[in-house]
């Protein structure tokens, strides 16, 4: 890891915050034991800037469907290359994703390209806002880095108007009873109500579609951010696959395979009713290279099984992976939906927790394993990477078993 410890040198001096993904900060690593900095990838694997390679299942925090470096959306980007990579007129590839996009997803009727899913989910807010005449918006676990989201955070509220924070409020998935006791409180004044429409856990007792009746009957929008779950659960996204409809949605991250795309789409009558008096324009939102990369994307999930691969790797990794933990005897177990995993461990206190993951992931790198903080699955993943993975995880966990009968012997 030397040259990636020089370069996380280098970074101190010169980059704010060190890493430009929360996600990848310096506490959620181990020095000296996990990769800084990572030099290419191809299909499902990485090298490091020390060419360490490794199977990666963090692809980007979520972006990489495909893989690294795919031939097709790969082909799209260098065609479009050679005509410009962007104008200050509409570009034909604008209408071509929207169509796309409006053919694919239950809730689009009219679409919007921006660059991030923080964007995404400013502009669905902003539309709500404006549409309903209210200011209030119940939201769920984290929807970007702007105002109106971070107001609702216990942590970095450094800029933030504290005005701000009485407008945004928290609700638990599956707690429909949180979300009728807000609109109880401030009848008359919530705006929307935005929720991923899965993470980890699956939806209880019809919350989904029983959440979407009570926005109805308060006047209130559901807005699905889908920036993680867009495309990777299936390409109508998880409202597709759930069979719930929201008033709007937010997609990003694997809307064009690792290029900066993203949009806010939703009801005709929504967006044309707030048309000529919501502000969305952004200068990069037409740009051509993501747009050739997001046609591309959106061809390959039609024409090939791309969901049912991605299904399919995941199922794979999570019962094995629990066997294996449930044969060891380890408090840890890989939950979620299969394209989107999350590894949870378990124990008394938080020490002992944090102590087992590092102890994993820092084994699982050792042998040419990169885990993040959700596993996700792509498209060009093969059957040997999940052999080699599954090998590197019983290596792992039985080092893991070895701390675990540790901490017991003392006592702790």
């Amino acid at each position: 890891m030397h040259k990636s410890e020089t370069y996380w040198a280098r970074a101190e001096g010169s980059i704010f915050s060190l890493v430009q993904l929360y996600q990848e900060g310096s506490g959620n690593h181990v020095k000296g034991n996990y990769p800084r900095f990572i030099q290419r990838g191809s299909h499902g694997h990485i090298w490091d800037v020390d060419g360490n390679e490794y199977v990666d299942y963090d692809m980007g925090l979520g972006p990489i469907i495909l893989g690294y470096c795919y031939e097709a959306v790969n082909q799209a980007v260098m065609d479009q290359l050679q005509l410009g990579t962007h104008f200050s007129l509409v570009s034909p590839g604008e209408v071509e994703y929207a169509e796309l996009v409006i053919e694919n997803i239950p809730c689009a009727e009219k679409v919007r390209f921006l660059k991030t899913g923080s964007s995404a989910t400013e502009a669905a807010v902003r539309i709500a806002r404006a549409y309903t005449g209210r200011s209030h918006i119940i939201r769920g676990e984290y929807h970007g880095w702007h105002e109106w989201t971070i107001a609702g955070e216990g942590y970095r509220q450094g800029g933030i108007i504290s005005e701000a924070r009485q407008y945004i409020h928290m609700c638990r998935y599956n707690d429909l009873s949180s979300f009728e006791k807000l609109f109880h409180q401030h009848k008359g004044e919530i705006a929307a109500v935005i929720i991923e429409p899965l993470i980890i856990q699956k939806p209880k007792n019809d919350f989904l579609k029983n959440l979407l009746d009570l926005c109805h009957a308060e006047g209130a929008l559901l807005i699905f951010d889908e920036v993680v779950t867009g495309f990777r659960f299936h390409l109508g996204g998880a409202q597709k696959y759930l069979g719930i409809t929201p008033d709007l949605a937010t997609f990003g991250k694997a809307a064009a395979n690792g290029l900066p795309l993203s949009f806010v789409t939703g009801k005709k009558e929504i967006m044309d009713a707030v048309d000529k008096d919501v502000y969305l324009f952004t200068t990069f939102g037409g740009e051509r290279l993501s747009l050739a990369a997001g046609i591309a994307v959106i061809n390959e999930l039609k024409n090939r099984d791309v969901n049912d691969r991605i299904w399919s790797l995941g199922g794979r990794l999570k019962k094995e992976t629990n066997a294996l933990t449930e044969r060891l005897g380890l408090d840890i177990s890989l939950e979620g939906s299969h394209p989107r995993l999350m590894f949870n461990f378990k124990g008394s206190n938080d020490q002992y927790r944090r102590q087992m993951k590092n102890t994993f992931m820092q084994e699982c790198i050792k042998r040419g394993v990169f885990l993040g903080w959700t596993i996700f699955p792509c498209y060009t993943h093969t059957d040997a990477d999940i052999d080699l993975t599954m090998n590197v995880f019983e290596d792992a966990m039985k080092v893991c078993k070895q701390y675990k009968d540790s901490v017991r012997a003392w006592g702790g």
